[in-house]
């Protein structure tokens, strides 16, 4: 009796365990469907949250900065090439501390090609360093829009918002060598600062490797502070140009301290 009692446990056990194995096996064949008569889409790979981005000109002396928003396909890619069309509407989001981009602030294609069997693509942006954006900042509003070939699955709307106005000091500005910051002070020290990779790369390599290209990787003040560590090499390199730039150019009123090393 016990037997027949334990046989009948087990087969039942052996049951449940095909039961499970056969839903989760339609699951996943349920998963793996893809209605392949529904015409294919693109969208941003973003959310609410994430479907925007923010660029400041900076420290660098660039006229022009180049970025890409990627877009993707949601469905099958095919042997020829789709078109993507793209619509701006740069008014949505004005308010009092943005205005909206116009072209001379600006290029972006109207339409992008999905090249033959390809899942994604990108948009081409690029922003020009206009002198109302020291003091504005501007936003851009990309739309995606439907075509024959291409539908809009998702999220179909991006924002570039960008603007040239004055960073804040970096914590690492020593104004005791380098005077009172500014946004043209700091792309003075960058200028040379960059120019160290040609007079010595190694150096160069390592307080990049460490604190980034603009000695924005933390911590970057106090006994972190780059200007500290390599406290020779910036009075050589970067301070002693400044300097003498300073005293070629006495009408700025720089106020760079003469470097001593």
């Amino acid at each position: 009796m016990m037997k027949h009692n334990t046989k009948t446990k087990l087969l039942t056990k052996l049951s449940i365990i095909g039961l499970i194995i056969l839903s989760v096996s339609c699951s996943k064949n349920e998963l793996l469907k893809y209605d392949t008569t529904q015409k294919d889409g693109v969208y941003f790979d973003a959310t609410n949250a994430t479907d925007s981005t923010f660029y400041n000109f900076g420290f660098s002396e660039i006229t022009e900065m180049d970025v890409v928003v990627p877009i993707y396909l949601m469905g099958l890619p095919v042997a020829h090439d789709r078109e993507i069309k793209l619509t701006m509407s740069n008014d949505k989001y004005v308010d009092e501390t943005v205005v909206p981009a116009t072209p001379e602030y600006y290029e972006i294609p109207e339409t992008i090609t999905l090249k033959a069997d390809s899942v994604s693509t990108m948009i081409p942006v690029r922003l020009k360093r206009d002198a109302d954006l020291e003091t504005y900042r501007a936003i851009i509003t990309i739309n995606l829009e439907a075509t024959e070939d291409l539908d809009i699955r998702g999220h179909s709307e991006y924002t570039i918002t960008f603007d040239d106005k004055t960073p804040p000091t970096p914590p690492w500005w020593a104004s005791f060598w380098y005077g009172e910051f500014s946004k043209f002070k700091g792309q003075l020290f960058f200028r040379y600062f960059k120019e160290l990779e040609q007079e010595d790369k190694a150096v160069y390599d390592l307080i990049v490797a460490r604190w980034g290209e603009y000695l924005t990787i933390e911590p970057n003040i106090y006994g972190d502070n780059p200007l500290f560590t390599y406290m020779i090499t910036f009075a050589k390199y970067v301070q002693q140009k400044m300097y003498d730039y300073s005293l070629e150019n006495p009408h700025l009123n720089l106020n760079i301290s003469e470097p001593q090393y």
